[in-house]
């Protein structure tokens, strides 16, 4: 890939890709991998579907980018409770942390919780998608990590993903509140591994 692909020397050029990747982004989490198209990317960002091709060589390189996009969003979400939760003392953090580990964990009541776990799943169809959710998984688990440690609690930090994850689909499949089940599930294994 060129240099000139990966790094607009121009504001107006890096403001068009950066539009790009963040209209490739929304389609990916709206509608999955198969609906990130050069046309249907420009028509989002409003802009030229020439542009495309222009600064990505191709569409698993944006469907790469877009990703890393949104699990960039959802690893800041989680670093902002890692920052919340050691400000808190310790007592404070063991106090509020099944709700600091939801909210590092599922996406804000703005997002349908059944939507984003489709997108999750049809991530699938794209390595690239899966390549970047992979390597920006390392991300939100060290945040959550960081609260674990913080509260003094030593359950593996990955296990809280799966655990949510777990609660988050067996509620949406059964048409009960996701944010409930996942905190009774985490309270009950938190419970197992205080320390």
């Amino acid at each position: 890939m060129s240099e000139a692909n990966q790094t607009p020397k121009s504001l107006k050029a890096q403001i068009t890709r950066t539009s790009l990747v963040l209209a490739a982004a929304a389609l990916l989490r709206e509608q999955g991998p198969k609906a990130v198209t050069y046309r249907k990317v420009a028509q989002w960002a409003g802009a030229a579907s020439s542009s495309v091709g222009y600064y990505f060589e191709s569409t698993n390189q944006l469907l790469y980018e877009a990703g890393r996009y949104n699990i960039q969003l959802w690893a800041e979400r989680a670093e902002n409770s890692a920052a919340t939760a050691e400000s808190m003392d310790q007592a404070d953090c063991r106090k509020h942390l099944i709700n600091l580990l939801i909210s590092a964990s599922l996406p804000d009541d703005s997002v349908n919780p059944a939507a984003h776990y489709m997108q999750l799943l049809a991530a699938s169809e794209s390595e690239d998608v899966t390549e970047a959710y992979r390597n920006g998984r390392v991300q939100l688990d060290q945040a959550v990590g960081r609260i674990l440690k913080h509260a003094g609690v030593k359950l593996p930090a990955h296990m809280v993903g799966i655990i949510v994850d777990g609660a988050a689909v067996a509620a949406i499949s059964e048409g009960r509140e996701v944010r409930e089940i996942a905190a009774e599930l985490l309270e009950s294994i938190v419970a197992a591994y205080e320390g």
